[in-house]
Order: C-alpha cells, then structure tokens, then sequence
C-alpha cells in the first residue's frame, strides 16, 4: 500500500487546534488558523485590472462591466463573487456593485444593491460616463478559456435587460475573451494557492488510502475525505467519486454514496478538488482495492510515458493541435488508444480550455500556451479491447522548460489490501 501524503498523527478533527500536514516532498500546509495568508495583494489585484484593460483597449471597449450573475469574473477583479463591476479602459478606478456595500479590500467605490441589481448598475455605468459607450460584458456566453461549461452565458437576464433599456445610447458587445484571457495567464499568488490546494487533495488522497477497505461504507468514506480537506481550510467544492469493479463503468457521486459498501476488486477514481485562495486545484488519483492485475499494469506504465512526454511538451507557443494530435498519435504507434482530458485551473470551475473525448478540442487546436497557463493534466490509455482504462494526473503549470508538476505524488495506482 502506498500513502502519498501523511497528516501527522494526533490531528484534531473538531477544528479548535491548529491542524498542519506535511506532504510528499516536505511541503507543509498550515491550517486555517494558523495561516499567515489574509487574500491577494494589491500588486496583484493591479496585474489583473492591467490585464483587463490592456486586453479591453485593444478590443476598443470604454470599460469592461462584469454584471450580476458572473460571480468568477466577479470575484477574479474584486475579491467577492456577489458583485458586479464596470473597469473603465482608460485607467479610473471602477465601481463595484455588491449586495453588501461599503467598501471592499480592492475596492473603494461601493454601490449597495438592496435586492435590486438593475438600478445600481445602471447608476455605476451612468456615473463613469459611459451612457454613449461601446461596453465590452463578460459573460454573455462561453468563451475558449473561461465560461468554458456554459456556452449560453451566466448574465442575469432581466438585470441585464434592464441596464441596456436604461443606456439607449450605449453599445453593449460580449467581452468575455477580455476577462478570460487574463485569466488565463495566473500571477505567482495565484499560482501559490495552486499548490497549496494541490497539497490539499493530496491529504484527502491519503484520507481516502487509507480508509479504503473491504466492507467500508463509502458514503463514511466521501464525508472523510471532504472532511479532511474542510479541516485544511479548503473552501466547500464536492468531491467526484466513482466505485466499481475494475473494467465496469461507475456512477459519478458528487454526494456521499448512501448504502454502498466497498468489496474486494473495486476499483475508484475520484476528482479531488479543494480550493484556496478561490483557487480550484485538482487531483486523480486511482485506487483498487486488491492487487493489481498483470494485464493492468501495461496501461499504467504507457499512461506514464504519455503523461511525462505531454508535460515536456507544454511550454509557451505550443498549440493544443499539437498535444492533441501527439497524444492520439502515441496510442496509434503502439495498437492502442490514448485520449487527452485536461481542463484549466483557476477560480471557478469554468476555466479552459475543456478537452475531453467527448469535446474532441477542436475549438481550440489553434490556441496557444503561455508561461503561467495552469490546468488539470490526465490524459488517458486504453486496452486493446477497450475493457479496461487509465487515468492519472494533477494540476501543472506552463513554464519556459516545460509543464511542472504543482503536486508531490508519484505515478500510480494504488493498490490496498
């Protein structure tokens, strides 16, 4: 049996002590009691916002306003996800509207939306001038890397209306790629609460290791896990968990499975996603529960070469045609078949690019890395006869030398007794 990131022993799970975890590697993690991190700097609230309008000006927008209902963008340009904003291009500060008002750590000038969105976000947009303005909004649908899993949108609708019906002479133009790809390209705070999330999943990983048994209640074990994590200090994001028998398909449980007990030969894979910072790390990392069968292993050890060659491969420039053509030819020189899934990492869980075997990644072949680019690598191998898969990763970041692991694990599965 393996254990890829220890608690220390003695842990308090009532969340009155201090609580620190020492992973793979020696990376600790402070609990969220003891930690010394109190949100994002206001250097980094600047990166953003000169991101944004930079990307704005280019696209000719006066400002770039984030209405209600898209809480990511939201809280990526003010720190709190129940506010919308309007960012002028031109370099004066932006109004934030929040249903709380006052004033916010970023954020100076508040309007209070007392149920009522429509009225002050008006005012915000009136105020800064912008009655005959050419308004880039973000949100208005899905773009190639952010919103990436609603392509309708997620703008409140009447709120929405009700601001344009109020700005007749104003132009109002989707600007979600504006946000997005400044998004897209994470600050080195972000990417520290990347790894601590990553550090994070790797103490539930550990959780589920060592839980895991013949006769064990799974739904005892999911709310261990989240536990663990919670008492981490990880903002609530569900676990994904699949059980069944090696070689069979298994449900998806974003809730504790009630009345499923564990049995020798169940194979589980989960997506363990803790967050930090607003930060959505995650890990997969596959468990069965029994040894691993001779006729398993082959996919493990090509699933690790296919992993490694991918990640040397992501530096800035690549296009994701050229990982996604790499990855399917390297399955079809050996006889086998190999898919790519990877999605981006980041604040909410809309950030791309999404590539799955069900997306296929053609509306973003073209799109090419940066330095700073963070997503969840994992791609997949195949038998022969398509009965049995594997699937293994983390989160990795884009550098000049290629893609770096965030997490501590080693390549695997684990196999417990």
């Amino acid at each position: 049996m393996t254990f890829l990131c220890r608690p220390d022993h003695g842990r308090q799970l009532s969340g009155v002590q201090p609580v620190k975890s020492t992973c793979a590697g020696g990376l600790e993690v402070e609990a969220p009691a003891d930690s010394t991190w109190q949100g994002y700097s206001l250097a980094e609230r600047d990166r953003r916002w000169a991101a944004v309008r930079k990307n704005a000006a280019d696209a000719g927008f006066d400002c770039v306003f984030v209405p209600l209902g898209n809480g990511s963008d939201a809280r990526y340009l003010t720190q709190q996800a129940a506010s919308s904003m309007v960012l002028p291009t031109d370099g004066r500060a932006p109004t934030v509207v929040s249903d709380r008002g006052g004033a916010l750590p970023w954020v100076a000038s508040v309007l209070t939306a007392n149920r009522a969105w429509a009225e002050p976000m008006a005012k915000a947009l009136l105020d800064l001038g912008m009655d005959h303005a050419r308004i880039g909004v973000s949100g208005l649908k899905g773009g190639p890397v952010s919103h990436v899993r609603n392509p309708d949108g997620v703008v409140d609708y009447s709120a929405y209306a009700e601001v344009q019906r109020r700005l007749p002479n104003a132009t109002f133009e989707d600007a979600t790629d504006v946000v997005g790809f400044a998004r897209y390209v994470k600050g080195e705070e972000e990417i520290k609460c990347l790894r601590r999330a990553a550090a994070m999943a790797e103490a539930g990983i550990d959780e589920m290791a060592e839980l895991a048994r013949p006769g064990m209640d799974a739904a005892v074990l999911y709310a261990r896990v989240m536990g663990r994590m919670l008492d981490m200090g990880s903002e609530y994001y569900p676990l994904a968990f699949y059980v069944a028998p090696l070689g069979e398909e298994a449900a998806r449980n974003t809730d504790p499975p009630i009345g499923v007990r564990l049995q020798a030969g169940d194979y589980i894979t989960n997506e363990t996603s803790p967050v930090w910072g607003g930060q959505v790390a995650q890990e997969d990392q596959p468990i069965l529960i029994g040894p691993i069968p001779d006729s398993f292993r082959p996919l493990v050890d090509l699933q690790r070469e296919v992993w490694e060659a991918g990640l040397a491969m992501m530096k800035p420039g690549l296009t994701f045609g050229e990982l996604l053509d790499f990855v399917d030819g390297f399955g079809k020189q050996r006889g086998v078949k190999t898919t790519i899934t990877m999605h981006g990492r980041g604040i909410g869980d809309d950030n791309g690019p999404l590539i799955t075997p069900r997306t296929a990644g053609d509306a973003v072949r073209n799109l090419r890395m940066e330095a700073g680019n963070v997503w969840v690598w994992k791609p997949s191998t195949y038998s022969a006869d398509g009965k049995l898969t594997f699937q293994w990763g983390g989160d990795v970041l884009v550098t000049g030398h290629g893609g770096e692991r965030l997490f501590q694990r080693p390549h695997g599965c684990i196999a417990v007794q």
